[in-house]
């Protein structure tokens, strides 16, 4: 089973009539963005004018959690400093029901295969991400992310975890453990997006920008990069430490701070594998086993095991 986005034809008459009227003109073309993990309508809107726009809409009948999303999206988006690199919000509209949420359109995304032209912008981008501050309003990345126990809750709900590899229950206790301190770690003054990831990018006017804010937050500027590293190795852009190598955020992080923070990433991604499906996201649990085997293997690399 997989995800299908919600459609523009499927919205209501009277949400389609606050963006056409917001538009100023009828909505005469429609392009369904159908990546990402949440079933709201994710669409390039093209107006009889000519104008186009990227608008995402959900219902909390439809997807409660997604229209919470949709509304954390709007709130960091109206506070991202100058300089953060992402397309401009600019509409949203929140009848306590319906959510919408209007953005400058892309002019395309980061398509795969990846290649070194691809690559270099992306850490290209981390760089840029570094030096804008986070502002004080949000949370700071443990406060976003919780205490990353999923270690620890394994240790204590007795996940079944056999079909990991055995170095995993082996060594469950060292890694909650090695994870327990990630938060002092992680933290930092710059903007972290925390949802970093190939389907979360696009490229507007020759530059590659971040999507989907919702989970926004202040801490070490590397930490992004180590977060979307199990994705780009799924994609095919080279190995977890070959990528860190070449990444000018990742240049003279002390290597206990990476491997902690890995270890936490991991555990989360490992424990929330096993646990059933979310409403409405069946797909999720594979993708987080998937960035789990990633994080294992470059675990045990940095650990020497």
């Amino acid at each position: 089973m997989t995800r299908v986005r919600l459609a523009w034809s499927a919205l209501p008459d009277h949400i389609r009539g606050e963006v056409e009227s917001w538009l100023g003109s009828a909505v005469v073309g429609v392009e369904s963005h159908e990546g990402g993990y949440s079933p709201g309508m994710a669409a390039t809107l093209t107006a009889a004018g000519g104008e186009r726009v990227f608008v995402k809409a959900v219902s909390t009948d439809f997807h409660e959690r997604s229209a919470q999303l949709y509304r954390d999206e709007a709130r960091v988006n109206a506070i991202l400093p100058e300089g953060a690199p992402a397309p401009r919000m600019l509409w949203t509209h929140d009848d306590g029901d319906w959510v919408v949420v209007a953005f400058e359109a892309a002019d395309g995304g980061v398509e795969l295969p990846w290649d070194e032209r691809s690559l270099a912008e992306v850490l290209a981008l981390y760089d840029a991400l570094a030096g804008v501050e986070g502002p004080p309003a949000l949370p700071s990345v443990p406060q976003q992310l919780g205490a990353m126990t999923g270690w620890h809750t394994a240790l204590e709900d007795g996940s079944d975890l056999s079909t990991w590899d055995p170095w995993v229950a082996q060594n469950l206790t060292a890694l909650a453990t090695l994870s327990a301190g990630y938060g002092d770690r992680a933290a930092g003054t710059s903007l972290v997006h925390l949802d970093a990831r190939r389907d979360n990018m696009v490229r507007l006017r020759g530059r590659v920008l971040l999507v989907d804010w919702p989970y926004a937050a202040v801490g070490a500027p590397w930490v992004d990069l180590l977060a979307q590293l199990p994705s780009l190795v799924l994609e095919g852009a080279g190995g977890a430490a070959a990528i860190w190598s070449q990444a000018g955020v990742g240049r003279g992080v002390p290597e206990d701070d990476v491997t902690a923070v890995l270890a936490g990433l991991t555990g989360y991604f490992v424990h929330g594998s096993v646990q059933p499906p979310p409403p409405g996201i069946p797909h999720v649990r594979a993708f987080q086993r998937a960035q789990g085997e990633v994080g294992i293997a470059w675990l045990r690399q940095r650990l020497g095991r």
